[in-house]
């Protein structure tokens, strides 16, 4: 608060900065306190790299859905429609039983939203698990 000297004729104005850093003070520590709250992660495992083949046991009970270039949808090695595709999975999972596990093989040119509805079919079929299978890139000449 500003008092004046000189008199009652005089007026001072000054702005007072006390109010304000009062006011920032407070909403540096509620945010503070929010920001811890809001943070939010996608959980993801990641698998190591194996240089090793795939044992014998497991590569034959792998579930590999393909969708190719030209649009042919593929279990392993099985070419089926995609009206066909849930009703072969869920047959399938009943004769295998134990973990509902799908490698999705998608080429680099089939639209994204074709590969999710497949995955969604996958999951409407009953698979557990739906893994994305990537090629590593080559480099060098």
């Amino acid at each position: 608060m500003a008092i004046g000297i000189g008199g009652l004729s005089q007026t001072k104005s000054d702005i007072n900065v006390t109010p304000l850093i009062d006011v920032l003070l407070v909403l540096l520590i509620i945010f503070m306190i929010v920001t811890p709250v809001l943070t939010k992660a996608m959980e993801s495992e990641i698998p190591q790299k194996s240089d090793q083949p795939l044992p014998e046991q497991y590569s034959s009970q792998q579930l590999v859905v393909s969708i190719t270039a030209d649009g042919r949808y593929m279990l392993n090695k099985e070419e089926l429609t995609l009206s066909y595709l849930p009703t072969r999975l869920r047959d399938v999972f009943m004769q295998r039983g134990g973990k509902k596990t799908i490698f999705l093989n998608a080429d680099d040119s089939v639209p994204y939203g074709q590969v999710v509805q497949v995955m969604d079919l996958c999951r409407t079929a009953g698979a557990e698990t739906i893994a994305v299978v990537s090629e590593s890139i080559q480099t060098g000449a």
